[in-house]
């Protein structure tokens, strides 16, 4: 399953200051709020609204709606997310890609269940469909460079 999200980085800001630390502590965990850099800096409000839209777009992958804001913990959003899912029964791979802009956040999860993986599609080759990979298990979250 994928999921996809936007975020607007001022409406962030604006909920923010509307709300304060209230708001984060309704989304993210104690660890989350510490890795966020300090509240003046220029980058705050865009790592913020990172970890917004990478939680909406991996519930969106999820797509089984029992998930809640802190059943999904993200370590280490600004180099190569490790993505924590509280759920005894989840077994899914998870690859996050995300570009964030002055204005937006567009974040992209990938689910994968455990006995399959994806295997790179060549249009030269005439594949034209994604087929299970028979090889070793993927890493439990990869950071894809655009």
């Amino acid at each position: 399953m994928i999921g996809i999200d936007i975020v607007e980085v001022e409406r962030i800001k604006n909920i923010y200051q509307r709300h304060g630390l209230s708001f984060l502590e309704k989304l993210l965990d104690r660890q989350e709020i510490n890795e966020l850099p300090t509240e003046r800096s220029r980058c705050f409000f865009r790592k913020l609204s990172c970890y917004i839209a990478a939680k909406e777009a991996i519930y969106k992958a999820y797509a089984d709606g029992d998930l809640g804001w802190k059943d999904i913990i993200i370590r280490n959003i600004a180099e190569t997310p490790i993505i924590y899912i509280k759920k005894y029964d989840v077994t899914h791979k998870i690859k996050l890609a995300y570009t964030i802009d002055k204005e937006v956040v567009i974040s992209q999860a990938l689910m994968i269940s455990p006995d399959e993986a994806l295997v790179p599609v060549s249009l030269c080759h005439g594949a034209s469909t994604l087929q299970p990979y028979p090889g070793p298990p993927l890493v439990m979250s990869e950071k894809i460079d655009a």
